[in-house]
């Protein structure tokens, strides 16, 4: 019966993120969960609660990443193996299982309100920074459709963001039992309600002020390509790429991933230099060759000049094969020849004195490396991709709201251009000024005022030692309160 329910409450909260946001769920799951493991865990084996754990956990992590399956049926070559998807979901199990048991039998002393999104968040850390790192499941988005609440992302990061969240989702839990209440409530109010507040009230006061730089008119392609298309295609894919150029009397057009329907040369490269308008640049995704390597590279085009930037995180099996010769079955995905890693620096500089930091993909979910000493003045933010490869269901809006939460977490404005969406124009404070529908043929025109705004990143650093050293204090203070009993 036990196992039934952490399945349910692992399915539910998976409800909780895009496209769905099902809040209220939180304030039932997180409760039960803190009373479960605080009253009953200790009648139950240790193998029936790790069963538990990992019932809630599979339950999730199969909701929450069910689309994974998706890039296995774009070719009939590999629809049969869509089961290969699912390592990562009993994976992504086990971890949290190992985790979340290992750390309960450890430090149960701690007061499990506290303990729970310890928990989660302990997780979320060491599977973004795990070998490879998959930094998708941050627990942030759940509240990444509310745009009053950025200012968490703005000044905190993703991670204390996640702590601060799942905390409040423990805190009905409090009204349930009355041992040390007081105690908790003073915690809260004075470690988390404060320096909440005094963040909001400071940014008002002192960051809410910018200066101005120049308005810039962006025009954003959304040409929705299928992803399995043949070369005799491409002509008419350039024709229709150069109509666009031809039509627009926007600053900056920016297409997608690999919208740019040949190999990156010089040549295909001049019919677009051939007809730009004065002080016109295109920003367009496509693929390039050099000394016999590929490239997934973001190419800047105006009429005098030429920049790229190659993708430096590139997605195992989709844009590179590990161990290719045990996986064959995977070239139709990842292809005959892997991409290699781009070694550019993570930023372009505009014909108008303007910078920005040109992102790929998935690499938008990457914030610890897009941003450094180089980049860190740049004037926005743009992120091509093609989302076509996740499906209709979770894939897509997941993507699109962890991009959400990287505009107000970088304090940078992201001009966001999905071949099949979705495709946003995303302000530094996480609002959503224009957006387009999944799967659409569209395009969005937009004029933004560029702002001179720096980047929070470093701030994140000490607001996270901040509440780390509270944390520990708190738990030297209820240890010794709890051994007084």
């Amino acid at each position: 019966m036990n196992t039934l329910k952490f399945v349910i409450f692992g399915f539910l909260f998976s409800l909780l993120f895009p496209p769905y946001f099902i809040t209220p769920l939180a304030f039932v799951i997180f409760p039960y969960i803190c009373y479960f493991f605080e009253n009953k865990a200790k009648q139950y084996s240790k193998l029936k609660i790790f069963l538990y754990i990992f019932s809630f956990g599979f339950a999730f992590f199969l909701s929450f990443l069910f689309w994974i399956k998706e890039p296995f049926f774009v070719f009939d070559e590999t629809k049969n193996y869509f089961y290969f998807s699912f390592l990562l979901i009993l994976i992504l199990s086990l971890i949290f299982t190992i985790l979340f048991f290992t750390i309960y039998n450890l430090i149960g002393f701690i007061n499990i309100v506290f303990l729970i999104p310890l928990i989660f968040v302990i997780f979320e850390y060491i599977i973004s920074n795990l070998i490879y790192g998959f930094p998708w499941i941050t627990f942030s988005l759940i509240i990444s459709n509310l745009d009053f609440l950025s200012l968490i992302f703005k000044h905190f990061g993703t991670l204390v963001t996640s702590y601060l969240v799942l905390q409040i989702f423990c805190l009905p839990y409090l009204f349930i039992r009355n041992r040390y209440f007081s105690f908790e409530m003073r915690y809260i109010i004075l470690v988390l309600l404060l320096p909440l507040i005094s963040i909001y009230l400071i940014h008002i006061l002192f960051f809410n002020h910018h200066t101005f730089i120049k308005t810039i008119k962006f025009e954003l392609f959304q040409l929705n390509y299928e992803a399995n298309f043949k070369k005799k295609n491409s002509e008419e894919r350039m024709i229709e790429i150069v109509d666009k150029i031809n039509e627009s009397n926007s600053d900056v057009l920016i297409f997608a991933e690999n919208n740019f329907p040949f190999i990156i040369n010089d040549t295909s490269i001049k019919k677009i230099k051939d007809i730009l308008k004065k002080n016109q640049t295109v920003i367009i995704g496509g693929t390039k060759k050099e000394n016999n390597k590929y490239y997934n590279t973001l190419i800047n085009i105006e009429s005098e000049n030429t920049q790229s930037f190659d993708k430096k995180i590139l997605v195992p099996f989709g844009e590179f094969l590990p161990f290719r010769n045990y996986f064959k079955f995977m070239e139709n995905i990842s292809g005959m020849n892997d991409y290699s890693i781009g070694t550019k620096k993570r930023l372009i500089h505009l014909n108008k004195q303007l910078s920005y930091i040109p992102v790929i993909c998935y690499e938008i979910i990457f914030y610890s490396k897009l941003v450094n000493k180089i980049n860190y003045n740049s004037d926005f933010i743009v992120n091509i991709t093609n989302d076509i490869w996740f499906g209709t269901l979770r894939g897509p809006y997941q993507h699109f709201y962890l991009t959400k939460i990287r505009a107000a977490e970088l304090n940078k404005i992201i001009l966001r251009v999905s071949n099949n969406g979705i495709s946003a124009i995303i302000n530094q404070n996480g609002k959503i000024l224009k957006k387009t529908e999944l799967n659409k043929y569209d395009h969005l025109i937009v004029n933004i005022d560029i702002n001179k705004n720096n980047s929070f990143y470093s701030t994140h650093f000490i607001l996270k030692i901040y509440l780390f050293l509270n944390f520990i204090l708190l738990t030297l203070i209820y240890y010794r309160k709890n051994n007084e009993f």
